[in-house]
């Protein structure tokens, strides 16, 4: 066997340039190969990282005329071999492809490496080259579906699980609620690798023990609902890991064209999913517009669905419409901001077999209609869905105008005019945001969407087009990771449930390595909905919530929704104003708060020295120099001692952090002076804020910010900071509004106390410690 002459080589002197430019936190040699994918005349391959063989490739298989073909028996013909280049969105692309034959099909499977263009991935997102790996149908393929769905009718890539020359750590994301309910992690190796594959499989991440934290992500790049993940084992041929078509798939229809994606990042994992993320939303022309608008992830909401008080049940002697109107007139009485409110699988009509016949509340539900409803509360409206039944009224089976696929007790509309007309008629309930729950019961119930190529894209790209068309916003829930993935052609899917039901007393709040996942690709993580008050006498649950502060802290640090589930009279009101403004605006930071790496290592190697426990960081950035950390920790066993890096605040200016509640008690933030945390429970969880070392007439000042929220420096609140003969903060916010803001001068904190003007802004001085107005 002798190496090509073509070789994909990455992260050459670009990688080399982002090692050196963090060298606080790093240290490489540049004599070593940072990355590369060696591909052989053969046509196997090998993946190197920093001078090491992280991965071998598995053989080649396609399935084709009812049997596999694969190259380690021969019958997977090697036809030729070819060379390509050009430049798309992502930048410029060489490709090395090898033509197959099995049996009658002709398929090409092409190693394709990018240099991304650096007028779109810029130094502070940086994105490092990578590698597609392409699947190519030239004239299709017929008779191809596997013994099980969770196999795949190809592969490539595929990798031997065995012992790597270093070791290596990984996580996988798998199962529910955007893959954080089936997650894996572990060690990588034959006896130690273990995941959720097939159709509950996602992307898949490698790390090593390295301060570099090297990490590689492999996921499908394109056809996401019909592309799966396949740990081969030995009674099935091997120990392999493949990425290829899901094993259902009985047809290939010709050209058809299927990628998956390995990034190799070099600065740590969180810092590995953003750009991984950001080439996937580049090459999908995914953009933040909608989530941007989105009025639920902006604004606080009241939720009904499972955990919340009224999912299960209404006010003693109400019906549900008199519930409903009960929740906003005690919500108006004790003067919380809530700006609408979401109705869950109690609102409409469902048979037998837990299958919607039709998507309208009956008349035991809302007896005066639910525009009445509406317009007597002024509340929009967030309205949840699950599968449709084989009776739905929809149907033209059963009388209705609209082609549906029937499939047993369930179906599944087949045309997008039946979602553009549906929340056409929504909108006049005050419909703001579809929730499509049960979305995995959907994909699997309903038997050619896991036969049929092509038929799961087509069925959420015209439920989203449909909520375009009606200037509607998205929410998934109950999704794997091939729907939270498909996401990126459908912009306006805007957030997704990322942890289980929050049932009181349970541990949901637990999203910091899912909403990494959710970040990236450019989704509002949603922790679910949350009690205030600890005793809420008799619910569905019979149970308590002892955590309410902690749910609180990581719904605002998500940027997602937040959403209370009280009953009437058990709000507190106080916690619920730790995370928004007079007008309800919830003040958050700039990203979700995250797992931090060491945490991320800690789940693959339980001796590795990370926290053990939860550790999340993010912050607020306000431009330049102006970046305000912010470190959760909770349910955390002894202490952890944390750097900036090891926070992900490289490239940040001089920090000083202190404790929420204590901001007197500041302390430098360096390598040298870690910050050391301990006693962080859940009932006690340590909550800590970060702020840049200001010399302002010879005294050190920190700007501390708006310490009774849960983020005191807000983007929603501080709208620019100026440092020059004075220090003035640009505040907007309700009409009139009090707010209370911080600083610490030569260790003292104290607060300067305004009022908005009559147009929600002021600015506030330091050297004057007021406000000047309007």
């Amino acid at each position: 066997m002798t190496a090509s002459r073509y070789r994909l080589k990455m992260c050459t002197k670009t990688c080399i340039y982002l090692f050196m430019s963090l060298s606080l936190c790093v240290t490489v040699s540049e004599e070593k190969q940072d990355f590369a994918v060696n591909v052989n005349d053969d046509g196997t391959y090998n993946v190197v990282v920093q001078g090491d063989v992280w991965l071998k490739s598995a053989p080649t298989f396609f399935r084709a005329d009812g049997q596999v073909f694969s190259s380690a028996d021969g019958s997977l013909k090697l036809v030729k071999n070819t060379q390509s280049s050009g430049v798309d969105v992502i930048g410029q692309w060489e490709a090395n492809s090898f033509l197959y034959q099995a049996g009658s099909s002709q398929i090409e499977a092409s190693f394709v490496q990018y240099t991304p263009d650096p007028s779109v991935f810029t130094y502070n997102n940086p994105a490092i080259p990578f590698t597609l790996f392409k699947q190519r149908y030239i004239n299709g393929a017929n008779n191809t579906a596997s013994n099980s769905i969770n196999f795949t009718i190809s592969g490539f890539p595929g990798f031997l699980i065995q012992e790597s020359t270093i070791p290596l750590g990984y996580f996988g994301y798998g199962g529910l609620m955007f893959g954080s309910l089936g997650l894996k992690a572990g060690q990588w190796g034959p006896s130690s690798f273990k995941i959720n594959d097939g159709i509950e499989g996602g992307p898949l991440a490698l790390f090593d023990q390295e301060k570099t934290a090297n990490t590689l992500i492999i996921s499908p790049a394109s056809r996401f609902m019909s592309s799966s993940i396949w740990r081969q084992n030995a009674s099935t041929g091997g120990d392999n890991l493949y990425w290829g078509t899901m094993g259902g798939v009985e047809n290939v229809p010709l050209g058809v064209e299927t990628s998956f994606i390995l990034f190799c990042g070099n600065q740590g994992i969180n810092k590995a999913f953003v750009s991984w993320g950001q080439i996937l939303k580049r090459w999908h022309g995914r953009t933040d517009q909608y989530v941007k608008s989105d009025f639920t992830i902006n604004y606080l909401g009241y939720w009904t669905d499972n955990g919340a008080y009224y999912c299960h049940r209404s006010e003693k002697g109400r019906n549900r419409q008199n519930t409903v109107l009960d929740i906003k007139n005690y919500i108006d009485q004790i003067g919380i901001p809530v700006r609408y409110i979401q109705y869950d699988v109690w609102w409409y009509d469902k048979d037998n077999e837990h299958g919607v016949v039709t998507w309208s509340a009956p008349r035991s539900v809302f007896p005066n209609g639910m525009q009445w409803v509406y317009n007597n509360t002024g509340y929009p409206v967030v309205a949840h869905n699950m599968v449709w039944s084989s009776n739905t009224t929809y149907a033209t089976a059963n009388g209705g105008k609209y082609e549906f696929l029937i499939d047993g007790p369930k179906s599944l509309p087949l045309e997008e005019r039946f979602w553009t007309d549906l929340l056409a008629e929504s909108r006049k309930w005050g419909l703001f945001v579809y929730e499509q729950d049960y979305l995995n019961i959907q994909f699997q119930q309903i038997k050619k969407l896991l036969s049929d190529i092509d038929l799961g894209s087509q069925w959420l790209t015209q439920m989203g087009n449909g909520a375009a068309k009606n200037g509607l916003t998205i929410q998934y829930c109950m999704s794997y990771p091939r729907h939270a993935l498909q996401s990126l052609e459908i912009p306006v899917v805007t957030q997704a449930r990322v942890s289980h039901d929050n049932r009181p007393n349970t541990d949901n709040w637990k999203i910091g390595v899912t909403s990494l996942f959710a970040w990236a690709i450019g989704i509002s993580p949603f922790k679910d909905n949350f009690w205030t008050t600890k005793v809420q006498p008799g619910n569905a649950y019979n149970a308590t919530e002892p955590h309410t502060s902690l749910h609180a802290v990581v719904a605002t640090l998500s940027t997602g929704p937040v959403g209370i589930g009280d009953m009437v009279g058990g709000t507190n009101r106080t916690l619920i104003m730790k995370s928004v403004n007079a007008d309800g605006l919830i003040l958050k930071p700039s990203r979700p708060a995250t797992a931090i790496d060491n945490r991320l290592r800690k789940l693959a190697w339980v001796v590795f020295d990370g926290p053990d426990g939860e550790v999340w960081s993010t912050y607020s950035d306000f431009g330049g120099q102006n970046k305000y950390g912010i470190v959760l920790a909770a349910d955390l066993q002894g202490y952890y001692t944390m750097t900036p890096c090891m926070a992900g605040y490289q490239g940040f200016p001089s920090l000083m952090v202190f404790p929420a509640n204590t901001p007197d008690k500041i302390q430098p933030l360096t390598d040298r002076q870690p910050l050391t945390m301990s006693g962080c429970t859940k009932a006690d969880f340590c909550l800590y804020y970060a702020s840049p070392t200001l010399t302002f007439n010879g005294k050190q000042v920190l700007i501390q910010g708006e310490l009774d929220k849960w983020v005191p420096m807000s983007p929603q609140r501080v709208t620019g900071i100026n440092i020059a003969d004075d220090i003035t903060i640009s505040l907007t916010g309700a009409a009139n509004e009090n707010v209370s803001f911080w600083f610490n001068v030569d260790g003292k904190s104290s607060p300067v106390t305004c009022t908005l003007g009559a147009g929600g802004l002021a600015t506030l001085s330091f050297t004057a410690g007021a406000c000047l107005g309007a």
